[in-house]
């Protein structure tokens, strides 16, 4: 076999036409909702869709003055943002002794974990809405937070644990002919060496509960609303506002926007390394 031979022309413009046609079908549908959002309702609603119109910010305006959409962002933002910490607060720690502790028995229980993960979220709402009602903790953000973290946590746990297993240990062998107890080892040895795959898992968990619609939706009410839910209960009232919908699932995507724009080098480094053995 022969290296360094260029690519035929049209395997070239084969391979970017593809590309090409998948990056439309993938943005367009986004840029369509976009340009929505600065629509009016009637201009929204007009076939055939008006391309050229006079852009609006009614919308954004109801989002951000009317006192329910806001705090349904804030809400989402909380629940994930606690998500993510306590995440890799119990997660971290499991993980790294499933990796260090080599045996069938760490192998199962992995598994085991990873298993929680893959229940149908169908198959245990009804079991979490009973636990949550009495517990009273329906409607409320840390009822949430609890459920996302059932299913979050395994996810977690997995991954690291991967990463972990795939760590030179020389470093911490001599970290503990020096002194460092378990904790330092994992505080000052594993952590800053996994910090990629932290940030990876950190950004994952945090897009998997802010999007997570059926959870929410079950246990939340009023107070403790999040985004997904508001959307739909605006789809499904009389009067269909599609430029109001727009709006919130334009600012819905903007923490997607930034998690990748800030954190994609530990995004593709951390899944890229061992993720998955």
């Amino acid at each position: 076999m022969m290296f360094g031979l260029r690519r035929p022309r049209w395997q070239s413009f084969v391979i970017y036409a593809v590309l090409a046609l998948y990056l439309a079908f993938v943005l367009l549908p986004i840029l369509w909702v976009i340009q929505g959002s600065f629509k009016t309702t009637a201009q929204a609603l007009k076939l055939p869709p008006a391309l050229i119109f006079e852009p609006t910010f009614e919308a954004y305006r109801k989002v951000f003055l009317g006192g329910g959409l806001a705090k349904a962002f804030l809400n989402s933002f909380w629940i994930a943002s606690l998500n993510v910490i306590l995440a890799l607060i119990l997660g971290v720690p499991a993980a790294y002794a499933l990796a260090r502790w080599r045996s069938s028995v760490s192998e199962h229980l992995s598994f085991w974990i990873l298993s929680i993960r893959m229940a149908p979220a169908f198959g245990i709402v009804v079991p979490m809405f009973i636990l949550m009602r009495e517990a009273r903790l329906l409607d409320s953000p840390f009822a949430v937070t609890l459920v996302h973290l059932t299913i979050n946590l395994p996810l977690a746990i997995w991954l690291l644990r991967g990463y972990f297993a795939e760590l030179p240990e020389e470093l911490e062998e001599s970290a503990r002919l020096d002194g460092a107890s378990q904790l330092q080892v994992l505080w000052y040895i594993v952590i800053p060496m996994g910090l990629p795959m932290l940030m990876a898992v950190s950004a994952l968990v945090f897009m998997l509960s802010w999007n997570e619609f059926l959870f929410a939706f079950v246990l939340t009410s009023s107070q403790a609303v999040t985004v997904p839910v508001v959307i739909t209960a605006i789809a499904g009232t009389m009067r269909f506002d599609w430029p109001l919908m727009s709006a919130l699932s334009s600012l819905s995507l903007v923490p997607a926007f930034i998690l990748v724009a800030y954190l994609q080098r530990h995004i593709v480094r951390g899944l890229t390394m061992g993720a998955v053995r």
